[in-house]
């Protein structure tokens, strides 16, 4: 059984970005929002960390600057931009000022298993 979503598609498109204009002063445009998708599907990131089942925080670097924000597997949609000190990133900017390399759990068993 799958749900409605509350908003519609081009309105919380929209919604998304006035929140990033008004907050964050970043002018997302279709082919931002859509290059940035891509990357997300492609895995050119820097950082991602699951939060729900559905929603992952994503970190990557868009022309020069790290940009992070928060993505929907069920709706393949950026569904808010995050700020740079954002709780959501505390573990990535954490592991980053201690040089720390995070490692997906399962490569990290698989490369102990010595496979």
């Amino acid at each position: 059984m799958s749900r409605e979503p509350a908003i519609l598609l081009p309105a919380r498109r929209r919604l998304v970005k006035d929140y990033a204009r008004t907050r964050f002063g970043l002018d997302v445009d279709k082919q931002m929002r859509q290059s940035l998708i891509r990357r997300v599907r492609k895995g050119d990131v820097k950082y991602a960390r699951k939060l729900t089942n559905s929603r992952t925080v994503i970190v990557l670097d868009y022309e020069g600057r790290e940009m992070a924000f928060l993505y929907s597997c069920a709706s393949k949609e950026i569904i808010s931009f995050l700020s740079a000190d954002a709780p959501e990133t505390a573990d990535w900017r954490h592991s980053r000022s201690a040089g720390v390399k995070l490692v997906h759990p399962g490569r990290a068993r698989r490369d102990w298993l010595g496979r």
